[in-house]
């Protein structure tokens, strides 16, 4: 119902947040929103979570909204506060997830320089916009405060309407703080767009029809499966056609990572044909942002809320706009209606994918076995021993791309997982902080992440500590930025760097770091792990503090370094 508020400016946007069912705020606070935080401090029911960085503070929102499925509200500062923000924006853009970020402005038309504040002439929102999905000024608000709420729920709404991003909205810091205003809030539509319905019955037996008659068609299930709970549709359609289902670069679990027919990452490797005696010949990429580099099948069919990215850079044979649950059920139902009898030979034509996937399995714990002695500890047995240990509920937030996780069960039936998407490295404490919000005390949550990782955002942990969010904090330390030193080799494998061992700037040792002190410096207990006789009873406690203690915890696992390169400590040794 709407209703007329006065009030401040502040007091006059937070009302319409709380309005559209708002819980959290997350900032590091800055002046330009002395009003804002007026209103906080007046009203008391919003809870506000503080970060030490506007970067973690922009992880934690979505963490939060990842995991809850609500939008992460932040509220950030001016122009140079707002900045800090940028490398995770980009991780938010990337993944699609629906924040709102709020920042008071001190508008530069008809002021010189002030502090934080944008340049006389620029405009503090369209310097956000390439980071986000839109970025709106409100500068005409001390004109209007209706605008206040106009703009808010015009955000929202953005934020949550596929394709759904990050937005960003800035506030006159003189209207936050200017009393007697007044605004109306209130709508039956709640800040909601209705999405696309299913796909036609036409589109739908036009897709089952091409499947049906590929002789071995590869599904891609893209994250808006996850985001809009078609998951166990996903299984059902795998599961009726036999197909391999193959993953791209993604930041949710969107097919069940352990289920028979996972066959790993995509593009399909050569041995899947050796094993098999299938040649794919037919892509469904099902709510996919994109492929992650070149897509190798000769027919292309993609489905999917947000069309965005469809066809960018491959033809398409099929495409739909789509909700995606209904629709697949739709065509799992239309498989046997238009194919017949012919759908029951289907697992026997492809009985060896099921072999294939298998086999993907046994290779990792054959090497999990292989090195199960070693010191330091190899990452197939921290993977070995965490996919033992960890219960089906676990929420994972990790922030390594080079940890291993094929014996982990993400996804459909196991464990929830999620990762940064853009690769902006400082996503995880806040993330691992803002999911912990979002479940409470219902789900344990673990953050794996690397050392390189962890020092973005080790500030982090006076935010778990204040807030208690019980979080299992796994540091794999392998001293090194080792996903950049696999990429140079394989972007210059003939460069003198390379073959000398020779890394600039990938040796993160001399000094080490001591990554319990520094989280015991926070508030945060921990402890070290140098062998795998300690690995276990080191993860058993972690959990049993995060779960029946409730107290954040961190273990730092010394592991060894994979691939090329990786016996080298090299660095230029050189001191003032």
């Amino acid at each position: 119902m709407r209703k007329t508020i006065t009030g401040t400016g502040g007091m006059l946007l937070l009302q319409t947040l709380k309005d559209a069912g708002v819980e959290y705020l997350f900032t590091n606070p800055g002046s330009a929103e002395t009003g804002l935080f007026a209103a906080i401090a007046e009203d008391g029911d919003n809870r506000l979570v503080v970060g030490k960085h506007e970067g973690l503070v922009a992880a934690m929102a979505d963490g939060y909204h990842r995991i809850s499925g609500k939008v992460g509200v932040v509220i950030a500062h001016v122009m140079g506060g707002s900045y800090q923000l940028a490398g995770q924006l980009f991780n938010a853009q990337v993944a699609g997830s629906s924040l709102l970020v709020i920042a008071g402005d001190w508008a530069s038309e008809l002021q010189d320089y002030r502090g934080l504040a944008p340049f006389p002439g620029l405009s503090q929102a369209e310097s956000m916009r390439p980071i986000t999905k839109e970025a709106r000024c409100a500068y005409q608000v001390h004109t209007n405060p209706k605008a206040i709420s106009v703009a808010t729920i015009r955000a929202l709404r953005e934020a949550t309407t596929p394709p759904t991003g990050p937005v960003y909205l800035s506030i006159s810091a003189e209207l936050l703080h200017t009393e007697g205003l007044e605004a109306t809030i209130g709508e039956d539509a709640h800040y909601q767009i209705e999405r696309p319905g299913p796909a036609r019955p036409a589109t739908i037996e036009a897709i089952a029809r091409r499947l049906g008659e590929a002789k071995c068609p590869v599904l891609m299930f893209g994250d808006d499966v996850w985001r809009t709970g078609a998951a166990a549709e996903a299984v059902r359609l795998a599961e009726a056609l036999e197909a391999p289902v193959f993953a791209s670069r993604q930041i949710f679990p969107n097919f069940p990572t352990r289920h028979p027919l996972f066959c790993g990452n995509y593009p399909v490797p050569k041995d899947f044909t050796r094993t098999t005696g299938l040649e794919p010949d037919l892509i469904f990429l099902v709510g996919c942002q994109g492929v992650h580099g070149s897509v190798n099948e000769p027919t292309i069919m993609q489905i999917g809320p947000n069309p965005l990215l469809m066809g960018r850079h491959y033809p398409l044979d099929l495409a739909a706009q789509c909700e995606l649950r209904d629709t697949l059920a739709g065509i799992t139902q239309a498989l046997g209606r238009v194919h017949g009898e012919k759908a029951s030979a289907w697992a026997r034509q492809r009985s060896k994918v099921r072999a294939f996937a298998a086999a993907l399995i046994e290779r990792e714990e054959k090497l999990a076995r292989e090195h199960e002695h070693d010191i330091p500890v190899h990452p197939a047995v921290l993977e070995a021993q965490l996919a033992a240990v960890l219960p089906k509920n676990t929420v994972m937030v990790q922030e390594s791309s080079t940890a291993r996780t094929t014996l982990m069960a993400f996804g459909h039936g196991g464990m929830e997982w999620t990762r940064s998407g853009g690769g902006s490295l400082g996503f995880g404490v806040g993330a691992a902080i803002g999911a912990k919000i979002a479940v409470q005390r219902d789900r344990p949550v673990v953050l794996h992440l690397g050392d390189g990782a962890l020092t973005y955002s080790a500030s982090g942990f006076w935010s778990m500590a204040r807030y208690n969010t019980a979080v299992l904090t796994i540091v794999s330390n392998n001293e090194s930025y080792q996903i950049v030193r696999h990429n140079w080799a394989r972007e210059m494998p003939d460069a003198k760097m390379i073959r000398e061992g020779k890394y600039p700037g990938l040796w993160l040792s001399a000094p080490a770091t001591d990554y319990v002190g520094l989280a015991r410096a926070q508030g945060v207990d921990g402890e070290a792990v140098t062998t795998v006789k300690d690995l276990e009873p080191a993860l058993r406690r972690g959990m049993e503090k995060i779960t029946r203690q409730n107290r954040p915890y961190l273990i730092e696992v010394s592991v060894a370094r994979e691939g090329i390169g990786a016996d080298s400590t090299w660095y230029q040794d050189w001191q003032l």
